[in-house]
């Protein structure tokens, strides 16, 4: 979707200056001594079950859980790549990936268990051990606690861009953003256009397919709690004043199904920040584009004030998980 289709391209001075986005300390990717810095492709999840465990109630369990759907996406999109390495093979080429799961059964646990380790094998790797006494508990364990297992790992991913983006990023976004409101955030290279109005800005990569978009603006607190319905109502009322369509009668707006908006949010802690995350679609209003976006939503208590930072995409003839990911690691880099 190019920008400029919307009848909103705006011309900008990229600045040459070093963005104050910068890699912070501390963090699982800089520990692990002399080990190997961890392998993988984005969202892969290296699962290490015996052979003759995989199989009937487990393998449905497991397969349901990590093979889903990614959530608010138009069409199917599974949440991992997932590689199977059975405990009889040679688990050598496998030691290294950045996300481990491990399933087992064991004798001696009492009850179902989940374990997390951190930078075992390799600098910036994850691994989660679950074991039980039966395969019918580890698959109705998994089933119950599949958000935090998922959530495991996707956390992991998303904190792991994160922090690559901290390394290497655009520029323009974040000068444009700390000229607009004194925030930074470190979103992908390639953003080649913008839009500035008073409490808003919109950038993009201006890509006809696989494009990529950062959205920040506020609104007026009123003391009242963060819900989806409030969040889809302030979202369409900003977009429809600032990303217009082509054609008159034509704006950005959340998407809606029977009249209801396709939102998913949960009320999350980032960087020690309450934030309201939301997933959602938006489509053009009489329009045939569309796609998904995700978002952040904060108070600021002491402004008075809802902050909210949004990425949003347009892909339609590429899979859209990946960079709509890359974008809502962007929102974790906010400050």
């Amino acid at each position: 979707m190019r920008i400029h289709l919307w009848g909103c391209l705006v011309a900008v001075v990229i600045a040459l200056t070093a963005s104050s986005c910068t890699t912070k300390g501390g963090r699982d990717q800089e520990s692990g001594g002399n080990k190997p810095v961890a392998r993988g492709l984005p969202y892969e999840l290296v699962m290490v079950v015996p052979r003759g465990l995989y199989t009937g109630e487990l393998k449905d369990s497991l397969d349901a859980v990590l093979l889903g759907s990614t959530p608010v996406l138009p069409q199917h999109e599974p949440l991992f790549r997932l590689d199977v390495a059975y405990t009889d093979a040679n688990l050598t080429p496998w030691r290294t990936f950045r996300n481990r799961l491990i399933v087992e059964t064991d004798a001696h646990v009492k009850e179902p268990q989940m374990g997390v380790a951190r930078n075992v094998m390799a600098r910036g790797q994850i691994e989660v051990k679950v074991s039980a006494r039966t395969a019918h508990e580890l698959a109705e364990f998994i089933s119950v606690h599949r958000q935090r297992l998922t959530d495991l790992f996707v956390e992991h991913e998303l904190e792991y861009e994160a922090e690559n983006l901290r390394r290497r990023h655009d520029p323009m976004t974040g000068d444009s953003l700390k000229a607009l409101c004194g925030h930074t955030i470190c979103v992908p290279p390639a953003f080649r256009a913008s839009k500035v109005a008073r409490d808003f800005l919109w950038t993009g990569t201006n890509l006809n397919d696989k494009d990529q978009n950062f959205i920040y603006y506020t609104y007026p607190w009123d003391g009242l709690p963060l819900t989806p319905e409030r969040f889809a109502e302030k979202h369409d009322s900003v977009l429809r004043a600032n990303v217009p369509g082509a054609r008159s009668g034509q704006w950005m707006q959340t998407a809606r199904s029977d009249g209801k908006y396709l939102l998913l949010a949960r009320t999350r802690t980032l960087n020690n920040k309450v934030v309201q995350q939301v997933h959602g679609l938006w489509e053009l209003r009489a329009g045939a584009l569309g796609g998904p976006f995700v978002a952040l939503e904060q108070v600021d208590t002491a402004a008075g004030r809802v902050v909210v930072v949004e990425g949003f995409v347009y892909s339609p003839h590429s899979p859209k998980r990946d960079i709509l990911r890359q974008m809502e690691s962007a929102l974790r880099t906010f400050e």
